[in-house]
């Protein structure tokens, strides 16, 4: 570190005046006179100009350095590129229903799949160090909700009714797709693990209802899915993966067309 100083001050005095002279190993005068001289003693470079003097410690530079990264940790996103996990209806209500038709429209949920992907995020610090944040994004979710039995559901007269499917039918699902837009605030620990809180704007892009073997897919005015949609969303992680819970503060179906409930997902979020 010395020897860096030394060369710093060195240059500093060849490039201030071709007149300048090296009294010593220590001190440069420049200028022709004792009122401009360079002084390198140990770690602290002194200045004299025009008989003002100050000085360069560098100990105190890189103590100053350290300060800073100690304190200018910055933020871990909340939003990872792809988040994977499971959902369902939370908080059901088929009292609408007769049991049996309730029976027929619940959905199995180890087989229910979560997926979304944040095509764009941004973040925007709140305080110097970067600790709080707010993390807003774009993206696409994809939400599957497979039925518990060979059952599947179709409109008829102004609500969503229960059906029996043929016993070659091995998967029915109802399949949602939603334009996601989260906005959390964030908090950051040293960057080493964030906590964030917020919500999820989701906008219906599509709906339908499909099954396998044969494959038989239904367009999108079949299902009485709300529209836009709101949900409270917690995540908590590092820099590599976080886990997430979203819950919707509105029924999946529009009123009295449905079974009444919320969308429940969770799962793990992944960065890049």
């Amino acid at each position: 570190m010395k020897r860096f100083f030394t060369t710093i001050a060195l240059l500093v005095a060849a490039l201030t005046t071709l007149h300048a002279q090296e009294v010593d190993d220590k001190t440069i005068t420049f200028g022709g006179n004792d009122q401009n001289q360079i002084t390198i003693d140990d770690r602290i470079i002194n200045f004299k100009i025009a008989g003002k003097e100050f000085k360069l410690s560098s100990e105190e530079q890189v103590a100053k350095v350290l300060k800073h990264a100690k304190t200018d940790y910055g933020s871990i996103s909340s939003l990872g590129v792809i988040e994977l996990g499971l959902n369902t209806l939370a908080m059901s209500d088929y009292s609408m229903y007769s049991a049996e038709e309730a029976s027929m429209m619940q959905f199995g949920n180890r087989k229910s799949t979560y997926v979304a992907m944040n095509f764009f995020t941004e973040n925007f610090r709140l305080n110097k160090q970067g600790s709080l944040s707010i993390d807003m994004g774009v993206g696409i979710a994809w939400e599957n909700y497979t039925f518990a039995g060979n059952y599947s559901m179709r409109y008829t007269e102004g609500m969503m009714r229960p059906i029996v499917l043929d016993e070659s039918i091995k998967k029915s699902k109802l399949m949602a797709r939603y334009l996601h837009m989260p906005v959390l605030l964030n908090w950051t620990y040293k960057d080493k693990f964030f906590i964030a809180g917020g919500v999820n704007l989701d906008v219906s892009l599509g709906s339908k209802l499909a099954q396998k073997e044969p494959k038989v897919v239904y367009k999108s005015e079949t299902v009485t899915l709300n529209p836009i949609q709101v949900a409270g969303t917690l995540r908590l992680g590092t820099k590599d993966f976080y886990g997430f819970v979203n819950c919707s503060f509105m029924d999946m179906f529009k009123s009295n067309t449905g079974p009444r409930g919320y969308r429940l997902s969770a799962g793990l979020g992944i960065h890049f």
